[in-house]
């Protein structure tokens, strides 16, 4: 069990926030590393588990202590399933149903390959690069699935990433799950991130970050919502990671 005591929470989503720059990444690591034992690290990602442990191998990232992976519809802690989060989106998913209907009225939509497929997660690609339309064929998939009472959320990101997940999954509230089994205040927590998926978490009361290079879906988000908590860096990727642990006095020395 980790010791949460005095610790910060630093949760990051990986492609494009904390990847994208290895100079930045690398900086970021040797700052974690020299104070690894003040931050719990929790990587939150679209990514399935498998594809985000190839990308840390690859990329030569941190481990961290929990793994948020596949839009938050699974939570591992190093490399075991946590299943009470499991059996907590479980409840009223009808997984079989959603993809019937999908299949049925929806032809834009192109399933994802079956790696990145969980049974919390039906994730398919948008073939649709105008985004006007793309918001009316994300609009129409969502009130499809309310009008057929099925108990779903749709999460697009990068203009072209469709996931439909339990209602109550998606990366905000299993970091919320994170931290509430930590006993971490929000006080001490900064997510960051750069699309869509990740605007769950900045709807949390953490602080949090919007690394420069974002998609447009989020920065719009950040537009409209922003709050004194919510920073948009000037820096892009890691960078812009490590600058607001500055900008919020969470830099250690």
């Amino acid at each position: 069990m980790i010791n949460a005591t005095n610790q910060f929470l630093l949760i990051t989503d990986l492609d494009n926030t904390l990847v994208g720059d290895d100079l930045a990444t690398k900086k970021l690591n040797q700052y974690l590393c020299t104070h690894r034992q003040n931050h719990i690290l929790v990587y939150a990602t679209g990514r399935s588990y498998a594809s985000a442990q190839q990308l840390r191998q690859e990329r030569q990232l941190l481990d961290p202590d929990y793994w948020v992976t596949g839009v938050g519809t699974e939570i591992y802690i190093q490399e075991t399933l946590d299943l009470n989060w499991a059996n907590k989106i479980d409840t009223g998913w009808q997984r079989e149903a959603i993809a019937a209907l999908v299949k049925k009225h929806f032809p834009e939509l192109k399933p994802q390959i079956a790696a990145e497929q969980n049974r919390w997660k039906l994730s398919f690609h948008l073939n649709e690069t105008n985004s006007s339309i793309s918001k009316l064929q994300i609009d129409k998939l969502t009130n499809s699935l309310q009008q057929m009472k099925l108990n779903a959320q749709v999460v697009f990101s990068s203009n072209v990433d469709v996931d439909i997940l339990p209602m109550n999954a998606n990366k905000g509230n299993a970091i919320k799950y994170v931290q509430t089994e930590l006993g971490i205040a929000n006080h001490k927590t900064l997510v960051c991130g750069d699309s869509g998926n990740d605007i769950s978490m900045f709807q949390q009361q953490t602080f949090g970050v919007i690394v420069n290079n974002a998609q447009s879906e989020l920065i719009e988000w950040y537009k409209v919502n922003a709050d004194e908590r919510h920073y948009f860096a000037n820096s892009s990727y890691a960078n812009g990671i490590l600058e607001a642990l500055q900008e919020f006095d969470f830099l250690l020395q």
